[in-house]
Parts: structure tokens; sequence; C-alpha cells
């Protein structure tokens, strides 16, 4: 359930911190502004650290060379 939650959380921020910079890309995405509202960036953000927290995301372990 907690990865499951994680995944949809990620959504969520994904689409928080794209719909802002729409208007400055691709036409077909431009509609997504329409949804904006100002700090939703800020938001996104929080919602992406607390995405990965539920999803347990970890560095790897890289051998040192």
């Amino acid at each position: 359930m907690r990865k499951a939650a994680g995944w949809i959380v990620l959504l969520f921020a994904s689409w928080m911190m794209v719909s802002p910079q729409a208007p400055m890309g691709l036409k077909e995405t431009k509609w997504m502004y329409d949804y904006a509202f100002s700090g939703e960036v800020l938001l996104g953000i929080l919602l992406m650290a607390i995405a990965y927290y539920l999803l347990d995301f970890k560095p790897r372990k890289v051998d040192g060379a």
C-alpha cells in the first residue's frame, strides 16, 4: 500500500512541477497552465520528497575504483 501511495504522490508532484512551466514548452502541454496556482512548484517539491520517502528510494552502493 505504501508503494502505491508513493507512486500516486509522485504523479501529482510531477504534475505540479511541470504545469507552471507549460507555456514555455510544447504546444500540447500549454493547457496544463490553466490549472496551475502560485506556489505550486514549492508544494510539488515537498510532495516529491514525500513520494521518495514512501517509495523508499535509496542510493546505490558503488564499488570504489
